[in-house]
């Protein structure tokens, strides 16, 4: 059988077991077996099949078994099983793949292997602590830090790799585990993560809710990020295993839990804003930079753009960009990354995604290992012994993740000393006097959500830029909206997160999902304008305004002339052409902020709308009068005079728009039809053939005909008295020659 034949059979299985046809998932792993050449296997498969056959035989003969449902989900766990074991088995033996070359280092002579790796890291890290703990100012030699890290290296490859664990297994994994320290801790977790995604695992997973209780926050943002996003992988599968099920509920028990399970939601759904980050800094910031006039080509002009971007990612963006009329497009970017920083969003991935080729990243382990300046391969780059390192400083207040700091220093280390040591007297320097600041920004670094954002961009690098990223199964394709799978929905489920998320979704525009948090949030409280203006806004984003309007009607209820409720409600009216209801709220709108020259502008277009020239015109008076919004105005009353036929007003005003520069294909139009309907044809031509030319040049669609608009306005003008005859010919006297 075939790798392609094998997946699909292996899923018919998968989907069979879920939906309870144990009967077909049995034949199905048979296939599956046949081709494994398994003795154990096919024993524990005759045995599920022989149980299975005697439970539907008792049934048949009438009887009644009050654990039906027990031992019908025993033996579906079993086949579970054997199916995880055969799909392990076919893959190791038929693919030569990333998995299969270390699963052969480490398990092809037996599970030995394990035990020695045990052994010896217990060893190293009982030696380690006793060394440290005799001679605090003495560190180990270079020699045994490598030693110790390689061993540690080695065992995550083992339990990447590792196979299916029996109970017993599982608790001296969680017992090797329990002794470590912290760093080793979380590092091995990753690796149990990596393994239970590969293939299901329930022991495994039962290992890493234990440490989902961690009193170390760094191993217990690792646990929960790996119990949930194992349980959105597999979750059709955990019916099967309600300890499971109920062991990830019981989570929820912990308030400090439910925090920051909350809390990685939101990591979870701002990572998906990196790639905009990523495309915005690569297609307009970097561009932007390298075209200003201010950076030369050369050494000194790259330095300055670099220090002027460094800059601006810390928070401290150049004043010159926002004098500089050329460079406002600039600023506006960069305060957009800014805030993107410091919402958490991963602003970092563009500039070091090409410092992932160092050797030090060729090793699995390293992309999910905590930043520890011991470790030999960046030691040089922060010797211990100078606590005050410019480059230390900066990575412990900046918004770096581990991955980030090692890619720095691994670059670093490529510079001749002469010239690090030169650039970090530059970078002492510039950090001199900013010491209080820096201080500030570690300790914003050293929160809970700090470690989960760093942790997630840890693994965001690996899935998306790992060598081998395709032979695993990135987590981030998956929806990472909790409340699309009931039992995270059901832990988080509380009436201040649903009110937080909501607020959270629409800021990350997912206008649908906040809809959904805030009709949960209606079943459990009753609405406050402040949520019924959300609940309306969503449906103003999404294009259904008079479901908004019914939403900011009930919140224009409970709080009054709110002036942001009116604004809303006149842009859905305007929407939906129910220009009374629009005018009466420009009206409120007006009596709030009198003299306002935008909604004097807004009231005048809506009274044209409505076709109330005259009261439209005394609104657009009073802009020209106060000397506001002048072009606009003048255009705005020489269409309501040429309504309201007084042509030679309209004429005067559009002889003064024709004056301006900033003219447009419409003036001419308009201008046009008002010499004509005073019998200026001559003068009606030439403003016509102005239009056509500035049509040419303005016009979105390229195929569209420069005649359109003067079709459209046949009716103004027939209204002005103007011959359809006339018109038509006049049409002929504008058609370009050679077209239709």
């Amino acid at each position: 059988m075939d790798i392609k034949s094998f997946e699909l059979l292996y899923q018919d299985a998968v989907e069979a077991l879920v939906q309870r046809r144990l009967q077909d998932a049995l034949t199905c792993i048979q296939g599956l077996t046949y081709n494994c050449d398994s003795p154990e296997l096919n024993s524990e498969l005759d045995s599920i099949r022989q149980d299975y056959g005697m439970m539907l035989a008792f049934m048949k003969q009438g009887g009644v078994d009050p654990q039906r449902a027990f031992v019908h989900r025993t033996l579906s766990i079993r086949a579970f099983g054997v199916l995880d074991k055969a799909a392990r088995l076919f893959h190791v033996r038929n693919e030569k793949d990333f998995y299969t070359l270390t699963f052969n280092r480490y398990h092809a002579t037996g599970s030995e292997n394990g035990k020695k790796l045990y052994d010896t890291a217990d060893l190293l890290r009982e030696k380690r602590a006793e060394d440290r703990g005799a001679h605090a100012a003495q560190s180990w030699s270079e020699e045994e830090e490598k030693l110790f890290y390689a061993t540690y290296d080695n065992l995550f490859e083992f339990l990447w790799t590792s196979p299916l664990l029996h109970p017993s297994d599982a608790e001296e994994l969680k017992s090797f585990l329990e002794r470590q320290e912290t760093e080793e801790q979380a590092l091995l977790l990753s690796a149990v993560m990596l393994s239970a995604q590969r293939f299901f695992d329930p022991q495994k997973y039962r290992v890493l809710l234990h440490f989902c209780r961690s009193a170390k926050a760094e191993v217990r943002a690792r646990a929960l990020t790996a119990a949930v996003w194992v349980y959105m992988q597999y979750e059709n599968r955990f019916a099967c295993y309600p300890d499971l099920a109920e062991g990830l509920s019981l989570l929820a028990h912990d308030e400090s839990l439910r925090q920051e399970l909350a809390l990685l939601q939101r990591q979870l759904l701002i990572s998906l804003e990196t790639a905009k980050a990523e495309k915005k800094l690569q297609n307009e910031i970097f561009p932007d930079l390298l075209k200003n006039r201010n950076y030369q080509r050369n050494r000194m002009g790259l330095e300055q753009m670099e220090e002027d971007l460094a800059k601006a990612l810390r928070g401290e963006p150049n004043a010159e960009w926002e004098q500089t009329k050329g460079n406002r497009q600039l600023a506006d970017n960069m305060k957009k990354i800014i805030a993107m920083g410091k919402e958490g969003i991963d602003i970092n991935i563009s500039t070091f995604s090409a410092l992932k080729g160092f050797s030090f990243f060729q090793t699995l382990s390293h992309w999910f290992a905590a930043f520890n300046g011991h470790r030999p391969e960046v030691a040089g780059i922060l010797p211990a012994n100078a606590p005050h390192n410019p480059i230390r400083i900066l990575m412990e207040a900046g918004n770096f993740c581990d991955s980030d700091k090692y890619s720095l220093c691994m670059m670093l280390s490529q510079i001749p000393a002469s010239q690090r040591e030169m650039m970090l007297t530059q970078i002492g320097a510039q950090v001199s006097g900013s010491e209080e600041q820096l201080k500030d920004a570690v300790r914003e670094n050293a929160t809970t959500a700090s470690l989960y954002r760093n942790y997630l961009q840890n693994l965001y690098r690996f899935f998306k830029l790992h060598p081998h990223k395709a032979q695993f199964s990135d987590p981030f394709r998956l929806d990472l909206l909790f409340s699309r799978y009931p039992l995270l929905d059901g832990i988080l489920k509380t009436p201040d997160y649903l009110r937080e998320m909501a607020s959270f979704l629409i800021k990350r525009e997912c206008y649908q999902d906040a809809i959904d948090s805030i009709e949960e949030l209606l079943k459990e409280e009753t609405a406050d304008a402040e949520m019924l203006q959300k609940m309306a806004f969503c449906h103003q984003q999404l294009g259904q305004p008079s479901q908004a309007i019914y939403y900011y009607q009930q919140a224009d209820l409970l709080n009054p002339d709110n002036e942001w409720i009116l604004k809303q409600m006149y842009l859905c009216y305007s929407a939906l052409g129910r220009y009374e209801q629009e005018l009466e709220c420009l009206k409120k709108m007006e009596s709030i902020n009198p003299g306002d020259a935008r909604l004097i502008s807004e009231t005048g277009l809506c009274l044209m709308q409505l076709q109330r020239y005259e009261e439209a015109a005394r609104r657009f008076y009073e802009l020209e009068y106060k000397g506001e919004r002048v072009l606009s105005s003048w255009r705005a009353i020489a269409w309501c005079n040429f309504k309201l036929k007084r042509l030679e007003q309209a004429d005067k005003y559009y002889k003064k728009i024709l004056q301006q520069e900033k003219t447009t294909w419409e003036d001419f139009l308009n201008a046009g039809h008002t010499a004509w309907c005073l019998g200026q044809t001559g003068e009606a031509i030439a403003h016509y053939q102005d239009y056509i030319r500035l049509f040419g040049t303005q016009k979105k669609d390229a195929a569209e005909s420069p005649l359109r608009p003067f079709d459209d306005d046949r009716e103004e003008l027939t209204a002005q008295g103007i011959e359809p005859l006339d018109i038509s010919l006049m049409r002929d006297i504008l058609q370009p020659q050679g077209e239709a």
